[in-house]
């Protein structure tokens, strides 16, 4: 996509096309968000789930004068690539917000049909659980920390799963890509989050889903996101954290796919 040698994965072959934006944890690629839903989707959509830039077999680039427009127009390209001219999206998490702002921009980059989003956009509260996922330190134990976060259910705890996620977290420019927004010049500071948007302006369909559990979006904060988007759903799934989507994921796979179809 562009100058970006970029990885995706791919199911279905008819449908309206659905594109699967992956969370952006330390060792997030589009393989670990979406393995329990792609092939669900499948059967109605053709379903495509890049690894975004700085994430996964993608290139690790980052820049440090304009990451939004680097990620977005990555996005923008790889669209464009693949014959794309419309899409539904789905987000885990970091693009599920990335996806809703999108939604505000006019003109509008991508070509947005509905929204669903898994615990991603809304307020996101300093809390221990949110300094563990920033506090990562490239240590077995401390990304064992990291999932205990994300997820509720202990076989996501252990090593069977712990230490693939680990392995890809510490490849060449894995680290280095996410944490150099959080890097800063001597006697500055890193810049600060973007201040939330009016999402009372979203007039895209949206769906929220949160996890009952969900200490980094708590589902209060979600729900709350859901009442300002205008006529948009809210749903809550349990046993769940922050990735109801694999963590719940004949309940999520149902609720998306009638919402797709729907839309």
């Amino acid at each position: 996509m562009g100058n970006i040698r970029t990885h995706y994965l791919e199911a279905g072959s008819s449908g309206p096309t659905v594109v699967l934006l992956h969370s952006a944890e330390y060792g997030g690629r589009a393989a670990f968000s979406w393995f329990a839903n792609i092939e669900y989707l499948a059967r109605d959509f053709r379903v495509v789930a890049p690894d975004m830039v700085g994430f996964g077999y993608t290139d690790k680039l980052h820049s440090f004068t304009d990451q939004w427009t680097l990620r977005v127009q990555h996005i923008r390209d790889f669209l464009d690539t693949l014959c794309i001219e419309e899409a539904h999206f789905v987000g885990s998490s970091y693009a599920g917000g990335v996806i809703q702002r999108v939604g505000l921009m006019a003109p509008r980059p991508w070509p947005i049909r509905s929204i669903i989003s898994s615990c991603g956009g809304g307020a996101f509260p300093d809390s221990p659980a949110r300094r563990t996922l920033f506090g990562y330190d490239g240590t077995l134990e401390s990304y064992r920390d990291l999932m205990r976060v994300l997820c509720y259910d202990e076989r996501w705890h252990s090593d069977e799963v712990v230490v693939e996620r680990w392995k890809a977290s510490i490849e060449p420019g894995a680290w280095e890509a996410l944490s150099a927004p959080r890097l800063a010049r001597p006697g500055t500071e890193a810049s600060p989050p973007p201040p939330q948007p009016n999402m009372n302006d979203l007039r895209i369909p949206t769906l929220i889903v949160a996890g009952d559990r969900d200490e980094l979006r708590p589902p209060e904060t979600q729900e709350a996101l859901a009442s300002e988007i205008p006529n948009a759903e809210f749903r809550l799934l349990s046993p769940a954290r922050h990735n109801p989507h694999y963590e719940c994921p004949a309940e999520f796979n149902e609720i998306a796919q009638e919402f797709l179809l729907r839309h």
